[in-house]
């Protein structure tokens, strides 16, 4: 009788398994380089909003000569090799998972707009952009991270050099064995051309939800009902999960509205912010299509960021920490 209870449960635990019903969801953090070395008491925090996953972000920055300067001595020491190294080893000690996703940023310009009007240009600026990929690669590698990010939000440059992506897949593949992904923005996911390549769809979810600066909860409710539906038809159509590379919204009137702007003026609305997060998590925590999320953002010295005032996409000591930690508990 004893055996064939065993033969039972080792079935039961293979069909969940087949669902994905036996590993966690991803229950992440953006957590931003800092400008100086942290310690175990900077990701403690993270452990208390019940998150076993982070995402790091390492910038490059793209100048007019096409070429990314990254790992430079002028930019914050969590951005450089030395402190991702270092973030990297003090999350793992903390038995978080991680996400490493290098990103571009460019100055008053959106990545999605990148164009270059030559093929020379082009050539140099991927061969400088897959040096800085395969850089941080190596970290991943070294550290043996759980999922690596090639790319966010390249709308145009995917569009106009889809032969680069798919090489640049094949490279990536050579050296790593853990999860890849992309961070498409929510309104260009569709057309990306090489999910199949990757293990999962990230979507950076800043999907708009409410005309209304100061909605309802049962608004946003429908609203992600309606990006919802059409995320199932897509997971269901690539025959891959999806994970939100990032998502949030800023603690303002009107935030719920153009989820992705970010340094424009508003009005301090943290109960804007938490609606969202509670509307986010009724309706798709429970979907079998989401994978897990990570949210933009969280900041070292805790005690000091967010709070009252702060217009920032940061939970920190705002209601909408509570909650996402009451959530993730579950």
């Amino acid at each position: 009788m004893k055996g064939v209870l065993l033969i039972v449960f080792s079935v039961l635990c293979s069909i969940s398994s087949v669902f994905g019903q036996t590993t966690p969801k991803i229950k992440g953090l953006s957590f931003v380089g800092s400008s100086s070395p942290i310690s175990a008491q900077d990701v403690n925090p993270i452990i208390e909003m019940n998150a076993n996953w982070v995402t790091l972000m390492p910038y490059g920055f793209v100048g007019n000569d096409g070429n990314v300067a990254f790992n430079s001595s002028w930019q914050w020491w969590g951005e450089k090799n030395e402190g991702i190294r270092k973030t990297i080893e003090l999350c793992q000690a903390a038995n978080l998972k991680i996400m490493l996703k290098p990103q571009i940023w460019m100055m008053n310009a959106y990545t999605g707009d990148y164009k270059l009007d030559s093929e020379k240009k082009w050539v140099n600026f991927e061969n400088s952009y897959r040096e800085f990929i395969l850089n941080f690669l190596d970290i991943a590698v070294e550290k043996k991270l759980e999922m690596f990010c090639i790319g966010t939000e390249w709308r145009e440059f995917i569009a106009a050099r889809p032969s680069f992506w798919k090489k640049l897949i094949q490279t990536i593949k050579l050296k790593y064995t853990g999860d890849l992904i992309y961070a498409a923005n929510w309104d260009d996911y569709e057309a990306v051309p090489f999910w199949s390549e990757l293990d999962y769809v990230g979507v950076n979810g800043y999907f708009p939800l409410s005309y209304d600066s100061d909605p309802k909860l049962a608004d946003l409710v429908i609203g992600w009902q309606v990006h919802s539906k059409k995320l199932k038809s897509f997971s269901t159509k690539t025959k891959k999960k999806i994970i939100f590379t990032e998502i949030g919204y800023r603690s303002i009137l009107g935030a719920a509205t153009r989820p992705w702007e970010h340094g424009t003026k508003g009005k301090y609305a943290p109960v804007v912010q938490d609606r969202a997060f509670q509307a986010l998590f009724s309706v798709v925590w429970k979907e079998t299509w989401l994978e897990g999320m990570f949210i933009w953002k969280w900041y070292h010295d805790h005690a000091k960021q967010g709070g009252v005032d702060d217009l920032d996409f940061t939970p920190q000591n705002k209601p909408a920490a509570e909650t996402i930690k009451s959530y993730w508990a579950k």
